[in-house]
């Protein structure tokens, strides 16, 4: 008597399962969520007078005032300044006067951008009495 040998069908298809794709999908965005590290912004280090600050008088020759015009131009005690020259000006005149006030003077209509540059450029020459204050514009 000859046995006939039958192979059985595999009872998996070539199909892949998804039942679980979902639970690994959420899984890996909470692994990705937890395990992220998100860089804080750094700003410009400054020190802001506090509530119960008192307005000091200061002599005029210990006041560098730097203006950032309507048309963007900055200019030092009225010369005017490329940005990019300011770091430089400020330091010398800080080794100069180390009593030295850098008081900002922002048009309204003049860029924010072009403040930043100019706050950046102080914080390079390590001024670090700043004061910052809108122009008196007549209109």
């Amino acid at each position: 008597m000859a046995v006939k040998m039958t192979r059985r069908k595999n009872s998996m298809g070539d199909e892949i399962s998804t039942a679980s794709m979902s639970d690994i999908a959420f899984l890996l965005l909470i692994f990705f969520l937890v395990s992220t590290i998100f860089a804080e912004e750094q700003g410009l280090p400054m020190q802001l007078p506090g509530a119960a600050s008192d307005t000091a008088q200061i002599s005029q020759k210990n006041i560098l005032n730097v203006n950032v015009e309507a048309n963007n131009r900055v200019t030092l005690d009225g010369v005017p300044y490329a940005i990019s020259a300011i770091e430089n000006e400020i330091r010398r005149r800080i080794l100069g006067n180390p009593k030295l006030v850098v008081q900002v003077k922002l048009h309204p209509d003049s860029f924010y951008g072009t403040m930043v540059d100019v706050l950046d450029e102080l914080h390079l020459a390590n001024a670090t009495k700043i004061s910052i204050r809108g122009m008196d514009v007549v209109q």
